[in-house]
């Protein structure tokens, strides 16, 4: 028994330092969360939404957005897809870090104090991007919309396949 309790240790403290991957291509869960979400309006008018977590950068989350709008419009068989409506919602997040003193260290709303005076306080900020757009599939011979960024389905597909990581990919370092 005593030798198995430092590698359940080891196992333990493994499991805590693994690190978070950037958020991969795919749908989102019901409950909300990082991946792509799409809710149809119409026949030919969607919302679609692409959700990162906090490593992903705001490139990556609106490269998401766009590669799912043009995967719906290649399911519709459209050649062409209008861009309506496009919000970028930037959440920035912060956490004081707990330094790692004894238990006569304190804290208060001046900061962290102890045997020595004043400890100041690390803060660990991240943010976590959320891109939103609304848009219309434009099947082959259909009027495009005025005032509408129209984009070319294929070619859209075509540049971002392989910068879009699916879950089946290995992280990046």
């Amino acid at each position: 028994m005593r030798r198995l309790l430092p590698i359940a240790l080891l196992l333990a403290l493994t499991g805590c330092l693994t690190p978070v991957p950037p958020t991969a291509y795919q749908a989102a869960p019901v409950n909300g969360g990082s991946g792509y979400s799409e809710v149809w309006t119409s026949d030919t008018r969607a919302e679609v939404r692409f959700a990162g977590n906090w490593r992903t950068d705001r490139q990556t989350v609106e490269d998401g957005l766009l590669f799912r709008a043009a995967e719906l419009a290649e399911q519709r068989k459209a050649p062409h897809f209008a861009v309506h409506d496009k919000t970028l919602e930037r959440n920035v997040y912060e956490t004081p870090e707990t330094p790692p003193f004894p238990s006569w260290w304190y804290r208060d709303r001046y900061g962290w104090h102890g045997a020595y005076g004043r400890f100041p306080t690390r803060v660990r900020t991240w943010t976590v991007y959320t891109a939103i757009m609304q848009m219309e599939v434009l099947p082959e011979g259909a009027k495009p919309p005025k005032n509408a960024d129209i984009r070319d389905t294929q070619a859209v597909l075509d540049r971002l396949a392989l910068t879009v990581r699916r879950p089946s990919d290995k992280p990046q370092s």
